[in-house]
């Protein structure tokens, strides 16, 4: 059933050029759905989204407003982004863990096994992680603001170094 409501829904991307690289974005009527986090090239970016953008339509100009807010955020301008997100088909858990990442508050980080408690489930640290893996809108849903227990950084789909470069940015211009 979930297939079915999604075929019907309207599929819309596009390859952002941003101050960190190109990102691809795919969005439904809903919301969005994934964004893709910088490649060197608007193809690559592109490339990463499909098989997703099969029956999408290329649509630059419906982002522009989640553009302007992702440079905002870039630049240490804004706090947050102000858009619906199309999560549906994810477990609840996964929900949880998303939202509980979501309430994260910028320049800050939390552990993984916090994230695990606030989703509902304290034992189920792993877990926790694997819902940060599969985040669809990282940046979106803050995934680099979560840290092992041990104060370190661990696993980011952009790589590690573009998760510390974003811890940085919001520290810098938290203070």
């Amino acid at each position: 059933m979930i297939a079915r409501e999604r075929a019907m829904s309207r599929q819309f991307y596009a390859p952002l050029s941003t101050s960190i690289g190109w990102i691809g974005v795919l969005a439904s009527d809903k919301g969005l759905r994934r964004l893709v986090l910088p490649k060197p090239s608007a193809e690559q970016v592109v490339e990463e989204l499909w098989p997703e953008t099969n029956d999408a339509e290329l649509a630059p100009a419906r982002f522009r407003r989640f553009q302007k807010q992702l440079e905002e955020y870039l630049s240490g301008d804004a706090m947050g982004f102000d858009l619906e997100l199309d999560t549906e088909g994810y477990s609840d858990f996964f929900s949880k863990a998303w939202a509980a990442c979501s309430s994260i508050p910028r320049g800050q980080t939390r552990s993984y096994s916090w994230l695990a408690a606030q989703a509902g489930r304290p034992r189920a640290i792993r877990a926790a992680g694997q819902a940060m893996a599969r985040n669809p809108v990282p940046i979106v849903i803050p995934c680099h603001r979560v840290i092992g227990t041990d104060g370190k950084l661990h696993g980011y789909g952009g790589g590690l170094g573009l998760k510390k470069r974003l811890l940085e940015l919001e520290q810098s211009d938290s203070v």
